[in-house]
């Protein structure tokens, strides 16, 4: 649904135009632009109609009718923002508000509200008339004997989904799921074919549902495997009652297992009439339906089973011959352990000669053919719709609770565990685990490809890719901005029009020529990857920019506030270096740049304002700054922060009374109500020193909080604790507190589900009964010097994994004779 992007992108701009503080709009243009506005959110509710219908219809005219909108609604944005941009652009010197006309757009915004308003009824037309696809023959529903059950891995998954069938157990839904070509359908065939589940169950049932299978068929499919008189017909002779009638009395007092293979959408209703005390249905499916209690999400496979499956399917039972077993194992790796992936390459490489050559090339080629084909052999993937862009009140939301890195991580969530789509793990800071969020490289390739087709986002690969009428560019090769090819290409065909302009490749110490490019609308600049010698001052003629990141040294110019659209500015130093003594501040501007929610510049602080009433009201996010930036006066301008990153920098040559500057942060607490993450930094420690905090610098507002380097005594750990009630995640760096012994005291840490603890000089860690009692991760690494842990606790309390990463043996030795009643799961890593 490429239009639905396009109306939120559009009534977005208008959103902006309306109520930006630095635009004024000469009468009558708010009348004019309004009607554009409804006309968005009216054509957003039309074509979410498109959700509500079956995945069965044929969507091709209402497709194309898509298509036609998406143009039509790009095309007004443009011409609407081009003409502010150029409106503005004359009055960017010297003035803090510009005026804009649009009375000579009038007829242009009729023109368009017309014209969307018939395609919409078109839309709705369309709709109604989808036709339906055909339906697989019932016959073929049943057929599974061609559905290949040998299974690489997994088998611990195995075992545990077939004792849950195997036992009487609450429940009888039970589903395994996960993207696709994960292997659900071979995993499901296994069970289904594994001999005791077929001594258990008398009766065993197989149906292929896909996209078209009404309940009446699935009802028909299942009663033709347990009543060999029952004849399979196609049609509606009998309603569902009956079937289910019949199917009641064929099943009485036998134990059935059935597998409903490849469901898209689910109605338990007719289903939920079966027996419950006899009946297990199995369904595989790439959604989590709510139905299922139990269910089993099929995890990629690892790099060894991934060179199994590979070496199984090319050359049988033995695997891989000597000379190519390192190439099939760098092969196996590419597939990134999606089990289809693998299957399809095998069957390409099979095809071919099983030479060293051969092989080689298709490891080291970055876009060798074998997995381009089997990119675009892997079943496609259906997602329709967009997320919708965060709340009209970014203040709102703040006061809910609902931040910007909270919606993200829900949507992501939701994509990875319902769907199936990304591959997600924001889980604790595990050592053993690390954080993931990325898509699987068939998906990404998929991706890549309906995004350039759509006009949607291109990802440039080469000198000579086409670009014409591309709205947002991205590169991962940043080599080839100096292509003069590119440029060109990028001036000529698309450079009016783009977005949004991501350099996402590794890090260039050199600077690119991305500035000379003429993206007067673009929105989004991604080029943290390059280094800047200097701020282009084409950047700031952006004024449509709404996201700047980049990597330079310089001092932030004033005519940043040209970008008063700004909500993201993320500015990298080259280096982390800077003269001793040098105030380093962002120009005073920047508190008039009112749409700013994130800052993140190292090493510059917010300056004091100059105006009485000047407030960032939306920012809720600040890294980077130092103490400076902690004043009453700077702190009661942005209210509602999130998280707030202070960077402390140790010189030699620091005098005691340059502490003081850390009686600023006791109006932390006082000033940031809705503060729930502080990050404290101390760069550079000196051990030997304690850097104290006072502790009203801590809201109990705080769900998170990270230390380092600032060497205070343990004691002073627990007095910050008592004042934490909310806090979920606690991350302890770099001697960040020092001293032999860490006693948590009853009734400390509550809430406190992962302890991260690294770089101290800990012999003793002690947790008495009545602390820590949410706890699931408990993370020590590199302190050498640790020789015991103590936790007293209830055995009631949730599971925690305790993990020793590079510690003194004795401290792994003391973790094992914990009680194991107390459910520890004890890991450890040791390189020596």
């Amino acid at each position: 649904m490429a239009a639905y992007g396009a109306a939120i992108s559009l009534r977005d701009t208008i959103q902006t135009i309306l109520q930006s503080s630095r635009i004024t709009l000469a009468p009558p243009s708010p009348q004019i632009l309004q009607p554009a506005y409804d006309a968005m959110v009216d054509l957003q509710k039309a074509l979410l109609k498109l959700d509500e219908t079956s995945c069965s219809k044929i969507r091709t005219k209402v497709n194309a009718l898509d298509e036609r909108i998406k143009e039509a609604v790009w095309e007004f944005e443009d011409l609407l923002e081009s003409h502010v941009y150029q409106q503005i652009l004359p009055q960017l010197e010297g003035h803090y508000s510009f005026s804009v006309d649009l009375l000579s757009l009038r007829q242009s915004v009729d023109c368009f509200i017309q014209r969307v308003a018939v395609m919409e009824a078109e839309f709705d037309t369309e709709l109604l008339n989808m036709p339906e696809e055909e339906g697989e023959p019932l016959s073929s529903r049943i057929d599974f004997h061609g559905i290949d059950s040998n299974m690489v891995g997994l088998s611990q998954e195995f075992e545990n989904l077939r004792d849950y069938l195997l036992h009487k157990m609450e429940g009888k839904y039970f589903e395994i799921t996960g993207m696709a070509g994960v292997g659900k359908t071979t995993f499901a065939k296994k069970l289904f074919d594994d001999p005791s589940l077929k001594s258990h169950f008398e009766l065993r049932v197989w149906v292929k549902v896909g996209r078209k299978c009404e309940c009446n068929e699935i009802l028909r499919c299942i009663l033709a495997q347990v009543d060999r008189d029952q004849k399979l017909t196609q049609g509606d002779e009998d309603g569902d009652k009956k079937l289910v009638g019949l199917l009641e009395e064929r099943l009485k007092d036998k134990k059935c297992f059935i597998v409903l293979d490849d469901v898209w959408k689910w109605d338990a209703q007719v289903m939920d009439n079966l027996s419950q005390d006899n009946v297990r249905i199995l369904i595989t499916s790439r959604e989590n339906l709510e139905e299922c209690q139990i269910g089993c999400t099929l995890r990629l496979l690892n790099e060894e089973e991934s060179k199994k499956l590979l070496g199984k399917k090319v050359f049988g039972e033995d695997g891989f011959p000597p000379h190519l077993d390192e190439l099939g194992e760098k092969i196996a790796k590419k597939c990134e352990g999606l089990p289809l992936m693998i299957v399809i390459v095998a069957e390409f490489l099979s095809k071919e000669e099983t030479t060293k050559e051969y092989w080689t090339e298709v490891t080291e080629r970055q876009h060798n053919s074998v997995f381009v084909d089997a990119y675009d052999n892997i079943a496609e993937l259906s997602t329709e719709g967009f997320l919708e862009s965060f709340g009209k009140q970014i203040l709102g939301d703040i006061l809910d609770g609902e931040t910007f890195d909270y919606l993200l991580r829900e949507c992501l969530a939701h994509l990875a565990s319902r769907y199936h789509l990304i591959l997600l793990n924001l889980t604790l800071h595990s050592w053993f685990s690390k954080q993931m969020c990325r898509v699987h490289s068939c998906w990404q390739h998929f991706c890549k490809k309906e995004a350039t087709r759509i006009k949607f986002l291109h990802v440039l690969q080469s000198y000579d890719d086409v670009v014409k009428d591309q709205r947002r560019l991205c590169a991962h090769c940043i080599s080839l901005f100096s292509f003069e090819e590119v440029c060109e290409n990028i001036k000529n065909d698309c450079a009016s029009n783009v977005r949004s302009l991501l350099c996402v490749g590794p890090y260039h110490e050199y600077a690119m020529p991305i500035h000379v490019m003429d993206f007067k609308l673009l929105k989004v600049l991604e080029t943290g990857s390059v280094r800047f010698y200097h701020f282009p001052l084409e950047i700031f003629k952006l004024i449509c920019l709404k996201y700047l990141c980049l990597t330079c040294n310089k001092d932030i110019p004033v005519s940043i506030s040209n970008l008063f659209h700004l909500q993201f500015l993320i500015i990298y130093p080259h280096m982390k270096i800077k003269k001793h003594g040098a105030l380093s501040c962002m120009p005073v501007e920047v508190w008039d740049m009112q749409e700013l929610r994130y800052v993140n510049v190292w090493g510059k602080d917010l300056p004091t304002p100059d105006s009485s009433i000047a407030a960032l009201d939306r920012l809720f996010g600040l890294y980077g700054v130092s103490a400076k930036s902690c004043t009453r006066e700077i702190l009661k301008r942005i209210p509602y922060l999130k998280t707030l990153e202070i960077v402390v920098e140790l010189h030699p040559s620091d005098e005691d009374d340059d502490r003081n500057t850390l009686s600023n942060l006791g109006y932390i607490s006082e000033e940031l109500r809705y503060l729930e993450m502080i990050h404290y930094i101390v760069t550079y420690p000196d051990i030997k020193r304690e850097f104290m905090v006072p502790l009203s610098m801590f809201p109990s507002s705080l769900r998170r909080l990270d230390l380092r380097g600032l060497g205070c005594p343990w004691k002073h750990m627990n007095d910050i604790g008592s004042m934490l009630p909310n806090l979920v995640h606690l991350a302890l760096n770099g001697y960040a507190f020092r001293g032999p012994e860490w006693n948590i005291e009853s009734g400390s840490f509550l809430k406190l589900e992962g302890v991260e603890i690294e770089d101290t000089d800990l012999v003793r860690w002690r947790a008495q009964r009545g602390s820590l009692l949410s706890l699931n991760l408990l993370s020590i690494r590199h302190c050498y010097k640790l020789q015991q842990l103590n936790w007293t606790r209830d055995p009631s309390m949730v599971a925690t994994a305790i993990e020793l990463v590079e510690c003194n043996p004795l401290a792994v030795a003391s973790a094992m004779q914990l009680k194991p009643e107390y459910m520890f799961q004890i890991r450890s890593h040791s390189s020596f």
